[in-house]
């Protein structure tokens, strides 16, 4: 059973929409999937790929066992255990290195709150 908003008949020149719902969440999974297939499709062309490392701080808190944790999007690069970052922080620059990536289940839903 193929839903509505798969395989317009031009994906270059019309956009499809996927319904979603703030509340519920439902229709998520199916956003991600149609992003990640227009940024593999005919938009990879325009994507540009730097050399340099690029990640936004969504987040900062403190978790019991881990301490203070920062939730990130890289953006580009690759982040490993060990390697030294710098964040901005209020008073200046914080340079820290990566002690532990935390990455959640995958499946699982984000708002749901639970180990990593």
């Amino acid at each position: 059973m193929r839903n509505y908003w798969e395989g317009s008949i031009d994906d270059v020149e019309y956009l499809s929409f996927v319904p979603t719902s703030a509340h519920s969440g439902e229709g998520m999974c199916d956003l991600m999937t149609q992003l990640i297939k227009m940024g593999q499709g005919p938009y990879r062309e325009r994507l540009l790929e730097k050399d340099e490392f690029e990640c936004t701080v969504l987040e900062v808190k403190v978790i019991e066992g881990h301490g203070t944790t920062i939730d990130v999007v890289l953006v580009n690069g690759l982040l490993k255990v060990g390697d030294t970052i710098v964040v901005s922080g209020m008073n200046g620059p914080i340079n820290t290195s990566i002690r532990a990536l935390l990455t959640p289940f995958p499946m699982k839903e984000m708002r749901v709150k639970g180990e990593y």
